[in-house]
């Protein structure tokens, strides 16, 4: 049967457990890294087009209170 030979028996070097136990806890927290920013970009990107939205409505439900303004005047002042 063939001996297997050890990374630092090849010409490689042995990685400590402890950086093994570190590698293996930071490398799943990259993917959620990852995740939680592009989350937040979607979320800044939905909120300015919401943003811009209501913007649009603050403008149309202003103009329809002038108007209606003007139309309750003209029946305070028309002759009757």
């Amino acid at each position: 049967m063939a001996e297997r030979l050890s990374l630092s028996e090849r010409g490689g070097c042995e990685m400590p457990a402890w950086l093994q136990v570190v590698i293996a806890v930071l490398a799943p927290s990259g993917v959620v890294v990852t995740l939680i920013e592009k989350t937040r970009r979607e979320n800044n990107r939905d909120h300015n087009k919401n943003s811009e939205l209501l913007r649009t409505i603050d403008r149309k439900v202003d103009h329809v209170s002038e108007r209606v303004d003007d139309h309750i005047e003209w029946h305070l002042t028309k002759e009757k």
